[in-house]
């Protein structure tokens, strides 16, 4: 490889994230690697000064940074800007990502993480423990699946969900990334598909070390708009994860099919049926013992909830 070819590509997506992508930049910065990277930054046309901030990294960086300006936002069309548009722009062997308003907390996290890769090629995603932290900051709790590092079994991983380790944490080879199966765009999400595309292809390896702080609650950002979204958009989203979770379990010819079904089950259709107050369907199997364990108080409502709709 040419010593100017980097072995890593960073890549971050961002969207008024003024308050918080100083933490994400500087975290790119100090990382201490005895191999060359790059920044890929892409600004989804921010109205909050977030480009001019990437702009001035970018002049004291020269060389180091490429970025995208965008002057349309392109994610009212289209949700996939990492999948679609960021990836391709990677030319390192791996892809480490970090969305704008996450950040990375241990200057050794690249150097780690790839070295393991290096190490080990059966190994297509490496993944860390992360630290859940407020808009401010502050600790609030963690993204650690395990105690101490290991391999991570696929189907533990497919059950986990989106959430089982923090997107911020993914190192996984680039060719995976810029060639995604078909199921991969069935989701108006990144983190769960990807998560299940990277590890279906090899190993997966979890370093207990938290390396990276996944921030909660930030406003405008796709958890905080999902839960104010309306009830109809929110079930488009959970049916478009049961296509994408279908499809693969096609493609794998049943091979992590328990773990597949665990997920359309109970984090999928059990969403679907909960927004929708389908509380007779939820009274029965195999949904039942997990309707019973939500609040009673939710339980009321979603009964009066499906009363109203069955007089309206």
């Amino acid at each position: 490889m040419n010593s100017d070819t980097p072995l890593v590509s960073i890549v971050c997506d961002t969207y008024n994230h003024a308050p918080f992508v100083r933490d994400a930049l500087n975290g790119f910065l100090a990382q201490k690697t005895d191999f060359p990277i790059e920044i890929i930054v892409h600004d989804d046309a921010s109205t909050d000064g977030t480009a001019d901030i990437v702009r001035e990294y970018e002049r004291k960086h020269p060389g180091l940074f490429r970025c995208v300006y965008r002057t349309e936002n392109i994610y009212s069309t289209d949700p996939k800007i990492l999948e679609h548009y960021v990836f391709q722009l990677a030319r390192g062997k791996y892809i480490a990502i970090c969305e704008g308003d996450d950040y990375w907390t241990s200057p050794d996290k690249l150097q780690k993480q790839v070295s393991y890769l290096e190490a080990h090629p059966d190994c297509t995603l490496c993944v860390s423990a992360g630290e859940l932290v407020d808009p401010q900051g502050n600790r609030v709790g963690m993204v650690a699946p395990y105690d101490a590092d290991t391999d991570v079994p696929t189907d533990e991983l497919i059950r986990g969900g989106g959430g089982f380790v923090a997107t911020a944490s993914i190192v996984a080879p680039t060719r995976l990334a810029q060639n995604r199966a078909a199921f991969c765009d069935l989701s108006d999400v990144d983190d769960a598909v990807l998560q299940i595309w990277f590890a279906a292809n090899g190993t997966t390896h979890y370093f207990a070390e938290p390396m990276c702080a996944y921030r909660q609650s930030v406003p405008g950002s796709w958890t905080e708009t999902f839960f104010a979204s309306r009830r109809a958009a929110r079930i488009r989203h959970h049916e478009g994860l049961i296509a994408a979770l279908e499809a693969f379990d096609t493609d794998t010819q049943g091979l992590y099919h328990d773990a597949v079904e665990y997920c359309l089950i109970h984090q999928q259709w059990f969403e679907v049926l909960r927004l929708k107050n389908d509380v007779i369907a939820l009274n029965r199997q195999p949904y039942r013992a997990q309707y019973k364990a939500l609040p009673w108080r939710r339980r009321v409502r979603m009964w009066l909830a499906h009363f109203h709709l069955l007089r309206s």
